[in-house]
C-alpha cells in the first residue's frame, strides 16, 4: 500500500501542478482510477443483471424449501454455479476500490501541500470541510452528506430488483450501506471524500451508459 500510495501522490501533485488546484486533482484522480477499473464496474453490472434475472427461480426455490436451510443454500449455490454468477458481484468494484483508497488515505497525511489547500466551500482538504456549526458543537460536513446521496443513487441503480435473501451481507446492499460510509467518512479528510464522492458520481455514469 505505501508504494500504491506513493505513486498517488506524485500523480496528485503533478496534476495539480498543471491545474493549480489540489481538489481538481482528486477530482481529475478519481475519474481517473474509476475509469480504470470500469472493467471490473462493468462485469459487477452485468453479474447482477444475471442475479435480477434469477430472481424468479430463486424465489421458487425459497418457497420449495421453506422448511430445509441447508437445502435451500445448496440449490441456491448450484443455480448460482450453473449460471456462472456470484451473489457477491455487488461488491467486486468496493473491493477493488477499497486498497487504492486505503493508499490514498495513508500518502495524503503525510503531504504538506494539502494542508491548507482551499476548493469551493472546503477551507483545508486536509480535514473534513466544516461548514457549520450547530448548538451543541456538532460540525455540519456537506461532502459527506453528498457522498452518502451519491452512494444511495448508485446502489438503487445497481442493486435494483435484487433481494438481501440473496445472500448479499445486508450492510453491504441497499439503503445501509451509504448510511454507514456517510457515518464512516463523516470525520476523514474533505479530500478522501471527494475522491470517494467522484467515484460513486463515475460509477452511476458508468452503469447509465452500459444499460
Amino acid at each position: 500500500l505505501e508504494k500504491i500510495g506513493l505513486i498517488l501522490v506524485l500523480v496528485l501533485k503533478w496534476t495539480a501542478k498543471i491545474v493549480h488546484s489540489y481538489g481538481m486533482a482528486i477530482i481529475l484522480m478519481g475519474v481517473m482510477v474509476t475509469a480504470l477499473l470500469a472493467p471490473f464496474t462493468l462485469l459487477s453490472f452485468r453479474s447482477m443483471k444475471k442475479m435480477q434475472g434469477l430472481q424468479p427461480k430463486m424465489d421458487q426455490l425459497k418457497k420449495k424449501y421453506e422448511k430445509d436451510p441447508t437445502k435451500l443454500n445448496k440449490e441456491m449455490l448450484l443455480l448460482f454455479r450453473e449460471n456462472k454468477v456470484s451473489p457477491l458481484s455487488g461488491c467486486l468494484p468496493m473491493l477493488v476500490q477499497m486498497p487504492i483508497f486505503f493508499a490514498l488515505w495513508s500518502a495524503i497525511s503525510h503531504v504538506i501541500e494539502f494542508r491548507g489547500a482551499q476548493f469551493l466551500w472546503i477551507k483545508d482538504l486536509s480535514l473534513p470541510d466544516r461548514m457549520a456549526k450547530i448548538p451543541g458543537g456538532f460540525d455540519i460536513n456537506l461532502l459527506p452528506i453528498l457522498m452518502a446521496i451519491a452512494m444511495y443513487f448508485q446502489t438503487k441503480l445497481t442493486q435494483k430488483n435484487t433481494t438481501a435473501s440473496s445472500n448479499v451481507p445486508s450492510v453491504l446492499s441497499g439503503p445501509m450501506m451509504p448510511i454507514v460510509f456517510g457515518v464512516m467518512f463523516y470525520g476523514v479528510p474533505s479530500s478522501l471524500v471527494l475522491y470517494w464522492l467522484t467515484n460513486s458520481l463515475m460509477s452511476i455514469a458508468i452503469y447509465r451508459t452500459s444499460k
